[in-house]
């Protein structure tokens, strides 16, 4: 998935100017978010846009605010967006999380967040993908104060992590009146480990329901379960 583009069957993604490409985390976390009786969105850190335009997909009614403080990954995001027909559903936003003060809740916030809490990598030498990556600009405390502030009494804030980093997150988001609402077990094959976790949480106590997600079968051919949710998406 490293293309200067990436089509789906609705619109098309192009990314050469941002750091991190279409891949297969976003697509899982998209397809894997319900979003009944969700009107208005906040997507952190949009990227390409990927997300909201997936999520746009699923229904009409949905309406995003995408944010992001990349400036050549917020004009990409800007035009997949308007180039797509669901661009009256999604406003994109060059701004940080920090600096971004709406005047209404949302029922979901969703994001694939930079998930290296270390505050170097050495093996990453360009900026853009390193900004992308690691967690300097915004914080696993400072997303979760956020979305206590800027969700609805019933919303949800949806993202997904690797397995370690999960943990971190889900003990911090305890500390700050969330609880896991649901988990995601992503494998790549049944013979492999966990290595992605998708997690929703709520500001009202709830019993967590777990689940998994096997990609590939034995043979790489991809699972039956795999293909029904990418269906709506890939071509």
């Amino acid at each position: 998935m490293s293309n200067t583009y990436f089509q789906f069957k609705q619109f098309l993604i192009e990314q050469e100017h941002c750091a991190m490409k279409v891949g297969t985390d976003s697509v899982l976390l998209a397809t894997l978010t319900n979003i009944n009786d969700v009107k208005l969105a906040l997507d952190i850190g949009t990227g390409t846009g990927i997300l909201a335009l997936m999520l746009a997909q699923k229904s009409s009614t949905i309406h995003f605010d995408a944010i992001e403080i990349d400036e050549q990954a917020f004009f990409q995001a800007s035009a997949n967006v308007t180039k797509s027909k669901f661009a009256a559903q999604i406003s994109v936003h060059f701004i940080s999380l920090q600096q971004f003060m709406p005047t209404n809740k949302y029922d979901l916030i969703i994001t694939n967040p930079p998930y290296f809490i270390s505050k170097s990598n050495y093996s990453i030498t360009d900026l853009q993908r390193a900004k992308a990556r690691h967690n300097n600009d915004l914080s696993f405390e400072e997303l979760l104060n956020y979305a206590k502030n800027m969700l609805s009494l019933n919303g949800i804030l949806s993202l997904i992590l690797p397995v370690n980093e999960a943990k971190i997150f889900k003990q911090l988001a305890l500390q700050n009146g969330f609880f896991c609402k649901q988990s995601v077990l992503i494998k790549p094959k049944t013979s492999k480990p966990t290595n992605r976790v998708i997690m929703d949480f709520t500001t009202k106590k709830t019993v967590e329901v777990t689940k998994e997600l096997i990609i590939y079968q034995e043979d790489n051919a991809q699972t039956v379960a795999y293909k029904n949710l990418t269906e709506p998406y890939y071509i």
